[in-house]
């Protein structure tokens, strides 16, 4: 202890009032909402325009490559859905704790790939072989992008209400190739592939690959296939903003 304080206290006292951060005042500030209200943020309207012309996606068959999904909850209901349109080709393929009843005319396909993963290591085990969803995120963008009208829900009692997707009157085809044993390319092609077989209007993907140009990424690749069989692409553009070259 430097002599110059009195005792311990006297000088620990000095280094917290030394260090102590100054509180700022209080100002009232306006808050404005992110893209949680995604439709929002799009500047979509219920009531008239796009959103609504398109009967919120009615009958669009939107395929979604990623981690699966868990069939059981709310938002993949049928409920108000019309008979599953006959353009459909794909299948509900069953699997470890998957079964083709757990489809609907929401949930209208199922299908999993993992001969990559599998190639890659053939003494793996595949923890679950179907394309049921096991970490959450395949479920999460599956509903953003057409969850069905799901009513009381909230966030353990907060913020209650219905919840939707952007296109709650779309169909869904979900193709899972992202496995907790791994994900590679090669899966992920063919679940594209498939998709386009099957008849997808659209494909959603929030999958990427890093630090490659855009004429090696497989999915750019895949891309122009599904544009020439009118299966229109949406996928992410990373989780990097604009700090890497395009």
């Amino acid at each position: 202890m430097p002599t110059v304080f009195a005792d311990h206290h006297h000088w620990h006292s000095s280094t917290i009032d030394s260090i102590r951060a100054t509180v700022p005042s209080s100002v009232d500030r306006t808050v404005e909402p992110h893209t949680t209200y995604t439709s929002d943020f799009l500047k979509l309207n219920p009531s008239f325009g796009l959103w609504q012309a398109s009967g919120l996606g009615q009958d669009v068959i939107i395929g979604v490559i990623d981690g699966g999904i868990w069939p059981l909850s709310a938002s993949f209901q049928d409920d108000g859905m019309p008979e599953i349109p006959k353009r459909w080709k794909g299948t509900c393929k069953p699997g470890t704790q998957f079964n083709t009843s757990m489809c609907n005319r929401k949930l209208i396909g199922a299908n999993y790939f993992n001969k990559g993963i599998l190639a890659n290591d053939p003494t793996v085990s595949i923890s679950m072989n179907s394309a049921r969803d096991t970490g959450g995120r395949g479920t999460h963008c599956a509903s953003i992008a057409a969850g069905n009208y799901a009513k009381g829900v909230s966030h353990f009692g907060y913020a209650a209400g219905t919840s939707r997707g952007v296109a709650p009157r779309a169909r869904l085809a979900v193709y899972k190739f992202n496995f907790n044993e791994g994900s590679f390319t090669s899966d992920l092609i063919a679940a594209m592939d498939q998709a386009v077989a099957d008849g997808v209007d659209t494909i959603s993907i929030s999958q990427g690959i890093d630090f490659i140009p855009m004429y090696e990424d497989v999915i750019s690749i895949a891309s122009f296939g599904a544009m020439m069989k009118g299966a229109l692409v949406r996928a992410s553009a990373g989780n990097r903003g604009n700090s890497v070259g395009l």
